[in-house]
């Protein structure tokens, strides 16, 4: 039930000095979600080290396949704790009572389909990732068993999200980190000691999330923390929260699918221009990549319930100003790891692949892949900035655009010319030219507030 320390929480969203929240709610989520990026970075340390290069070329594949599984999490999730966050900041009880019901509704049917497609096509989805032979099939091991976990994984971060999105980031983070660190231990006790390979990674990873779900249904259900008021019994499909939930959600779910859209694209173009070699290179930068970027979203997590309070309380002064500073922080932040990467780009790579030889094309290649991140920030926080205010549109028209429009033609013309180099360039125009589209977004966003 709703305390007097929630009730300060609110209001110091909605009056405290911005740069102080910036500074407690982000410092949380950051390092939760630095902590839960360590998970993909140690799926690919043992089974690169311990299992071999064409088991991590393998679970490089399933990778992007995942992004589904993340991306209705993100649906579920980000749409019903943005419509939570703005029922919070105007006060509508009624919405606040019936999200969590809604949120775990959603989630159980979303896995239930998911998991009987992806199992009976995960063949197939390997095959069209570009994998043949040995490869596929440990995908296929790999990919079955993260799918008897699709529930709890899409529950469990939807809920997490749910509890962020009414400004207690540390406690979403304690869970998170907690499950991250069950994944750590049992990744060497599966894939080493029981000698599991690329199935005792999936193991781990189901197990951490089943701990994950068990901490999110303690809080909302048994330990009643929730800083508003929900009804236990409310598990129905109500309009008014299903069209804003999926308004503000399929804009989130659409940046996980086009992901996995513009993986498939890459990834064929490796396999077809390149080697097997090549995959598994292209797999481990792929994992610096979103090692580095995932700070980021911490930044991301700790604006939305800011934004969304505020802009639900007409607060738009704060809503631009809270923008403002988590942009800048992010980038600044997103500095310090893009400068060790680049310098100590073979270092990094190391880590993924030990036994591999770089050559200098491939550190060319990393770096061209890299080179424009610090410019990324402004396009996340511009996304996160529409999904958090309920605007869906330009939220989706961002995330579309810059995959279908720009990303997919970009990556399919270069290699003709240019061949596995140019996919690794792709980002550089795209990068550019999106934020420079997010700048004038954003510009056209506040004219409307101010009138």
């Amino acid at each position: 039930m709703p305390t007097n320390q929630d009730a300060a929480l609110r209001e110091n969203i909605l009056t405290d000095n911005l740069w102080r929240l910036m500074l407690t709610m982000s410092l949380p989520a950051i390092i939760a979600m630095s902590v839960n990026a360590v998970n993909t970075f140690v799926d690919g340390l043992f089974v690169g080290q311990y299992v071999g290069q064409n088991a991590l070329a393998a679970i490089s594949l399933v990778l992007p396949l995942t992004m589904i599984t993340n991306g209705i999490s993100a649906l579920v999730g980000t749409g019903a704790s943005s419509l939570l966050s703005i029922a919070i900041g105007s006060g509508d009880l009624d919405i606040q009572k019936k999200v969590l019901g809604t949120m775990t509704l959603l989630s159980v049917i979303f896995s239930i389909v998911l998991t009987i497609l992806g199992w009976y096509y995960a063949p197939n989805l390997l095959a069209m990732m570009g994998g043949t032979g040995e490869i596929q099939d440990l995908g296929v091991i790999y990919y079955r068993i993260i799918l008897i976990g699709s529930f709890f994984r899409i529950y469990a971060v939807a809920a997490n999200v749910l509890i962020r999105a009414e400004g207690k980031i540390r406690e979403a983070m304690t869970y998170s980190i907690i499950t991250t660190l069950v994944n750590i231990v049992l990744n060497p006790i599966f894939i080493v000691y029981f000698d599991m390979g690329v199935a005792g990674a999936a193991w781990a990873t189901v197990v951490a999330m089943i701990v994950f779900t068990l901490f999110d249904m303690w809080y909302f259900y048994i330990g009643k923390r929730t800083s508003y008021p929900i009804d236990l019994t409310s598990f129905s499909l109500e309009k008014k929260l299903l069209k804003p939930i999926f308004a503000v959600g399929l804009s989130a779910m659409t940046l996980q699918v086009m992901f996995f859209v513009q993986q498939v694209v890459v990834f064929r173009s490796i396999a077809h221009y390149g080697t097997d070699w090549d995959i598994a290179f292209m797999g481990a930068c792929y994992r610096i990549f979103l090692i580095a970027l995932v700070p980021g979203f911490g930044f991301a997590q700790a604006m939305q319930p800011i934004v969304g309070i505020n802009y639900g309380a007409n607060a738009y002064a704060r809503v631009k100003k809270s923008f403002r500073i988590f942009t800048v922080s992010y980038t600044v932040f997103l500095l310090l790891t893009w400068g060790f990467i680049m310098i100590y780009s073979r270092t990094s790579l190391g880590w993924m692949l030990p036994d591999a030889t770089f050559s200098d094309q491939d550190i060319l290649n990393f770096r061209m892949m890299m080179s424009s991140m610090p410019i990324f920030p402004y396009f996340m926080m511009t996304t996160t900035m529409f999904q958090s205010i309920g605007n869906a549109k330009l939220a989706g028209w961002a995330t579309v655009g810059r995959e279908i429009l720009l990303f997919i033609p970009i990556v399919l013309i270069l290699p003709i010319w240019f061949g596995v180099p140019g996919i690794y360039a792709t980002l550089i125009p795209v990068n550019v030219i999106m934020v420079l589209i997010s700048v004038w977004m954003v510009r056209r966003e506040w004219a409307k507030m101010e009138g």
